[in-house]
């Protein structure tokens, strides 16, 4: 059986290269390569601006063979980007099953849309910020991240248009970090109050509620950006860390006494994950992110009307602080490792026998 993994957005929306794609250990490779590490042949296919085809290894697993594949135009909506040579190659070779991770990118849905169902090719569905599409019904399988998403998408609503995915097409799908490149540091300073992470594009919501913390605390952004420099000039009180390597990552956390996602999206954001390894309490609004995303025993979940208060009280804690890092270091290593796939593609796996009957 032959399998491939694609990200649903082109690598650079991300804001990185071939390389810098290469670079990164996360769950988009080591899923496909512990497949491979089960005896189903499982490769890496993915969209951006230079075609390549190369190898990507990563600890004692199996070699994943991974494969870029030029966009088609570059101008507009980033997230409506496709590629035809991807889909042609899809179209052209012999692929059993695809897994497509998210719902949100133009590269994925166009292949579902002009292969995948016209050619009967089954897939999977990974669901990590946007959850619903109607392509969705096609899926055979749909990994999901947080309870929130299961159920808005089993469960009838107003929004009667929308197709009810049954729940035994469900499969949980852990959020996972590797654990020994996201861990503590106690040689680092910690330099800053809270540490966020944003790609610095506009003056979002989320920016704004990070820099109305900067004027009570000391606040650093991980992230790079269109309007980086604009910012920088605007608001110097702020630590602007830049786009930076993967490598450095887990350093700048580090700097931090606590983490601040100030996002407003339901999902489980990596970077929640990758401060918990570091053993860096994570603060986020419980209006968004749930307790199956961040229990209360490794960080806060704040009221945004009161966050301000909530988190210069929590940083005036030190024992707090101190029980949350432990705890979030704990769950990080137990929970969110990178070996924390493997539920999920056993039941995929199942799955993947199940469809072939």
């Amino acid at each position: 059986m032959n399998i491939i993994y694609v990200p649903s957005l082109p690598i650079y929306h991300e804001l990185t290269d071939n390389d810098g794609f290469l670079e990164l250990a996360d769950r988009d490779k080591w899923m496909p390569s512990l497949l491979n590490q089960k005896g189903y042949p499982t490769q890496l296919w993915a969209a951006g601006y230079h075609s390549l085809k190369t190898e990507w290894q990563y600890d004692d697993l199996p070699t994943l063979p991974v494969r870029i594949f030029r966009t088609d135009s570059r101008d507009g909506d980033i997230k409506k980007h496709a590629s035809r040579s991807l889909n042609e190659a899809v179209f052209q070779e012999d692929i059993d099953f695809v897994i497509i991770k998210g719902m949100d990118g133009g590269v994925g849905l166009d292949l579902i849309k002009r292969v995948l169902i016209p050619r009967q090719i089954p897939f999977a569905t990974i669901i990590n910020g946007t959850w619903y599409h109607p392509v969705i019904k096609h899926a055979t399988a749909v990994l999901y991240e947080t309870e929130w998403q299961r159920k808005q998408l089993t469960t009838r609503t107003v929004r009667f248009w929308r197709s009810v995915v049954d729940d035994r097409k469900m499969i949980h799908l852990a959020k996972s970090v590797d654990t020994r490149h996201f861990s503590p540091n106690p040689k680092i300073k910690k330099e800053c109050d809270v540490i966020g992470m944003e790609r610095i594009l506009t003056h979002s919501d989320k920016i704004a509620k990070l820099i109305e913390l900067s004027r009570h605390v000391k606040v650093g952004i991980i992230g790079g950006g269109t309007e980086l420099y604009n910012f920088r000039k605007r608001y110097p009180e702020i630590t602007w860390f830049g786009a930076v390597p993967y490598s450095r990552i887990p350093d700048l956390m580090n700097k931090g006494k606590l983490f601040f996602h100030s996002g407003f999206r339901k999902d489980h954001p990596r970077a929640i994950s990758e401060a918990a390894a570091c053993g860096v309490p994570t603060v986020a609004f419980g209006d968004v992110i749930h307790s199956d995303v961040l229990p209360d025993h490794i960080g806060l979940r704040v009221d945004q009307n009161s966050f301000v208060s909530e988190i210069t009280a929590l940083l005036e804690n030190q024992k707090q602080l101190e029980s949350y890092s432990k705890a979030a270091r704990t769950h990080a290593e137990n929970v969110w490792n990178h070996q924390s796939t493997l539920p999920a593609i056993r039941e995929l796996i199942l799955r993947l026998k199940k469809s072939k009957k």
